[in-house]
């Protein structure tokens, strides 16, 4: 039990798991700032690396550059479309679209910051709110819509060490636009958040009192926390969902796992576009299917596969074959098997956190403390 929200007893609760189980399969959408100059090497700009950095330039110099990326991002040929209809016939049952990464730039046009697409050159176009014409697209090609956010902020500077009460309030105000402007949410997929890199605990910013919001929100809405895996995998702890990316050696097992589970990779070589990759070798389709997405599907956990827009935002021609060669090689057949009754979440504080312990040790010198 979570500040009023009951679960899993209650049973819209485990028909929610049950239906998250049986879509068996979608897509993660990374697009931002990072798509424009396609040079990316690694994923947090907290580790000063989310760009290859010039050599010989500070990072001061490199911060305002990546920023300044917010004027170069006009994605001319932003289709939405061609995602959800290249997704579809892949067989896919939903979509995970990006709304903030870890640079704090928007793709919905959020009213409490202006480093957002909606406030750059693509500004003048219709479709100017990404995340609406995103979510909409994929609605029309039937698949259910589910959205990333990452804590982790650090253009507003939500960084560890840092973290203010001002901002726990811009957190839920973002939440709340997402959450009551853009239809039914099937599940918000959380970053950033009391990972090794990010260095933001739950305590920092209080898990409980994030979790609740989004639930008070919109209460159908599944939350899943992408660094559950480091917890032992006998229960969810902060999560609904348990998470493996499989990319930073998370592996789940297939033959013991008991939990409702997702696990992830990209098409791509990275999570990120890059200029190489109209022209990369793509992950091999046979084995997504055979070696990813039924066996995870037998073991109550869904296979989500990451596909990377080009900086004009649109699917490069080699993701869209794949795509299309995946939806030749694996159908949807219904139903699987309902998800083992488990234990309900662990979202409290943790009570062990900063408190002293002692333990033995075989070496003299080497007294635990």
């Amino acid at each position: 039990q979570s500040d009023g929200y009951q679960w899993p007893s209650d049973p819209a609760v485990l028909q929610k798991l049950d239906a998250w189980q049986d879509l068996k399969f979608g897509v993660l959408i990374h697009w931002g700032l990072y798509s424009v100059p396609g040079i990316v090497e690694s994923w947090s700009i907290c580790n000063e690396d989310w760009v290859t950095r010039p050599e010989g330039s500070t990072y001061e110099g490199y911060k305002q550059w990546y920023w300044g990326l917010a004027e170069e991002f006009n994605p001319v040929n932003f289709d939405p479309g061609q995602w959800a209809a290249a997704c579809a016939d892949a067989g896919m049952k939903y979509a995970i679209f990006t709304t903030k990464h870890h640079d704090g730039f928007c793709l919905f046009d959020s009213r409490y910051t202006d480093f957002k697409v909606s406030a750059g050159p693509f500004r003048d176009n219709p479709r100017a709110d990404c995340a609406y014409y995103v979510f909409d697209a994929f609605r029309q090609e039937g698949l259910a819509v589910m959205l990333y956010f990452s804590i982790l902020d650090t253009h507003h500077r939500i960084r560890p060490g840092h973290i203010k009460p001002g901002h726990v309030k811009f957190i839920k105000s973002q939440l709340k636009e997402l959450l009551t402007g853009y239809g039914p949410i099937a599940a918000l997929i959380i970053d950033g958040w009391d990972a090794p890199w990010s260095r933001i605990s739950y305590e920092d910013i209080s898990f409980p009192e994030i979790y609740a919001y989004i639930k008070s929100l919109q209460p159908d809405c599944l939350v899943m926390d992408l660094n559950a895996a480091k917890y032992p995998r006998e229960a969810l702890f902060y999560t609904d969902i348990k998470s493996y990316e499989q990319g930073a050696g998370q592996k789940i097992s297939t033959s013991e796992n008991r939990l409702p589970a997702l696990a992830c990779l990209p098409l791509q070589r990275t999570w990120f576009w890059k200029e190489s990759m109209p022209t990369d070798q793509l992950r091999d389709v046979r084995w997504l299917v055979e070696e990813n997405i039924r066996p995870y599907n037998d073991a109550y956990c869904n296979f989500i596969l990451n596909v990377a827009p080009n900086r004009d935002g649109l699917m490069d021609d080699n993701a869209l074959q794949s795509l299309r060669q995946i939806g030749q090689l694996w159908h949807h057949d219904g139903p699987t098997q309902p998800i083992p009754q488990c234990d309900p979440p662990i979202t409290r504080r943790n009570i062990a956190r900063h408190r002293p312990t002692e333990y033995s040790w075989s070496y003299d010198y080497g007294i635990g403390d």
